[in-house]
């Protein structure tokens, strides 16, 4: 079983890499990037809890400067199970605490001897400034508003199994939500124009960043134009942890004019796929009965593909094919 597993991935793999060593930003995936990443996200989703050997000897830290759950176990769970040996670093328990800089701490945990270091940090930025001065593979696991690749991964990924084919074209994504705070946001729809999707954007005036429609979108204040014929419905959360809260009246108020109810979702294309990044505010942005009940919801489904997407993400790499090692470039 063993021999026969591991063969499989390695023909699906077949010898390819992906084209950086550091992903700090879904704006560096290229398309035979994206095939790789998710062929080899489907061949390790099919044998999945299975133990590989692929990356014995080598090891990852994750260092999470910001709350997670999600993010962090399925991380720290695609490590152990490409037979990595894995470390949690937080805020709460870091150097940091005592003034440490992100660069110190990156530094040090890089004198290990890491393959790879996953980063998660408030501020926008750090993983790709971190990613100039370590050795280790940086990814970025959300920087404050900018992105989160590994999430917009595991989305399109969600989004291509249930469409078919290895494009989004003629396909129809909205968006509904905290646009403005939403780091998700920022990878998803870089991806999603990539693939050639139609994209709207619904939320208030006061989400809606300076210069979003400059991403191609068309945008709609109105949540029942956004969602009429669409084959996707994405709602993303009210980030009161950075001050969205204060851009709207009352979640209440915002519930009754954004939040994705049964009735809504029903004005959308009946093969509609309901998906959120979580964690899910129930009955805020989406009413309670369609998270986990309606068989539209493929909330928990994303949940199982950033499992596999991160374990290809890490084969990929830490254990390249080509040899080829990182350019250190230190400023």
């Amino acid at each position: 079983m063993s021999d026969a597993t591991e063969k499989d991935l390695i023909e699906i793999r077949a010898g390819r890499d992906v084209s950086f060593f550091d992903l700090h930003s879904a704006e560096q995936i290229t398309a035979a990037d994206l095939d790789i990443i998710l062929d080899v996200a489907r061949g390790f989703r099919k044998h999945g809890t299975y133990k590989f050997a692929f990356n014995k000897g080598c090891s990852m830290v994750n260092c999470f400067f910001e709350a997670s759950t999600r993010t962090m176990s399925s991380f720290d769970l695609s490590a152990k199970q490409l037979s990595m040996d894995t470390s949690n670093v937080g805020s709460a328990n870091s150097s940091t605490k005592k003034g440490e800089s992100y660069l110190d701490t990156a530094e040090t945990l890089d004198a290990y001897n890491l393959k790879v270091i996953v980063v998660r940090a408030k501020e926008a930025g750090v993983p790709e400034v971190l990613a100039r001065h370590v050795n280790a593979s940086i990814i970025n696991a959300g920087d404050g508003w900018h992105e989160h690749p590994t999430q917009g991964l595991l989305d399109v990924l969600t989004m291509l199994d249930h469409c078919g084919g290895k494009d989004l074209k003629g396909k129809t994504v909205t968006i509904v939500g905290d646009i403005m705070h939403s780091r998700v946001f920022g990878s998803l729809v870089r991806l999603l124009k990539k693939l050639g999707a139609t994209v709207r954007v619904a939320a208030p005036e006061t989400f809606l960043p300076a210069h979003v429609e400059k991403f191609g979108i068309t945008m709609h204040h109105k949540v029942e134009e956004a969602l009429a014929g669409a084959d996707v419905v994405y709602a993303l959360r009210v980030q009161e942890e950075r001050g969205a809260n204060g851009f709207i009246p009352t979640l209440r108020e915002y519930s009754k004019m954004y939040g994705i109810s049964k009735k809504r979702l029903d004005m959308a294309k009946p093969n509609v796929i309901l998906m959120h990044p979580g964690p899910v505010r129930r009955d805020i942005d989406v009413h309670s009965a369609l998270v986990s009940v309606d068989e539209r919801s493929h909330i928990l489904r994303q949940v199982e593909n950033g499992m596999a997407v991160r374990k290809a993400l890490l084969w990929l790499m830490a254990n390249r094919m080509d040899g080829r090692k990182k350019s250190m470039v230190r400023k």
